[in-house]
């Protein structure tokens, strides 16, 4: 069951942009590599079910989750080497497109990144590609994970507070640990501590904002979670759990 609900969760982030009847598929979709070694690579595999020839452009993105879970990206250096970046595949058939981390071999933390592949109407005797409409767009998850890394996940803090005329709570959680984690049936166990004997349980249906939400390490979240009975400015204490992916 995990796994389904991994596969969910790296098919959101797919971003299909449709302007024409072409398409194709691009795997892995969620893709952890090593500093060095064998396992340092990884081949992403382009497939093309059309009729038509299609031309598909790979690039690697940097990744971090903001506080409200915007995610930005940029340009990465030298960190990687992709071959080919470009690739005309042809119909009904497909190419393998390698990945290989070329960055600092003693990182202490999991390094997140996108592998973005699009397809673009474009002449590939041609080097610059800026300005060209994306057709068709996927954006893959990948990891560079050193050994012995795990997350840690701190409720640094839960305010009574409101948001678009609803009651609720707002949670923000700390990932302080060295690896991402996609989170599952979370949990809060939330007291008052002018009204100790009173806790909050939110979990299932009333915890979806944070159900399925990846954290990644060394970042923070905030979640506002509707709750009919929260004091607003309440300052709020308790526990966060969760199955971790």
């Amino acid at each position: 069951m995990k796994t389904n609900k991994s596969l969910l969760f790296a098919i959101a982030f797919f971003a299909a942009i449709v302007i024409s009847a072409n398409a194709f598929s691009f795997v892995p979709m969620s893709a952890s590599l090593t500093p060095s070694g064998a396992n340092s690579v990884m081949s992403f595999k382009v497939t093309n079910d059309t009729t038509q020839s299609i031309a598909v452009v790979i690039k690697v993105m940097t990744r971090t989750i903001l506080l409200d879970g915007t995610e930005k990206n940029d340009p990465v250096g030298s960190e990687f080497v992709v071959f080919p970046t470009r690739v005309v595949v042809q119909p009904n058939s497909f190419q393998t497109v390698k990945v290989q981390y070329k960055g600092p071999q003693n990182i202490s933390r999991e390094q997140c990144y996108r592998v973005i592949a699009e397809q673009v109407p474009i002449d590939f005797t041609k080097q610059e590609t800026s300005g060209v409409k994306v057709l068709f767009r996927y954006i893959a998850a990948l990891y560079v994970t050193p050994a012995k890394v795990s997350p840690k996940l701190i409720l640094k803090s839960a305010v009574g507070a409101e948001k678009d005329g609803k009651k609720g709570i707002n949670v923000t959680i700390s990932n302080e640990g060295t690896r991402h984690a996609l989170l599952s049936n979370p949990t809060l166990r939330l007291q008052d501590s002018a009204n100790s004997a009173m806790p909050i349980v939110i979990a299932g249906e009333a915890a979806a904002p944070i159900d399925g939400q990846n954290l990644l390490p060394a970042s923070e979240r905030l979640f506002f979670i509707p709750w009919d009975t929260a004091i607003l400015g309440t300052q709020y204490t308790g526990t966060f759990d969760a199955e971790i992916e």
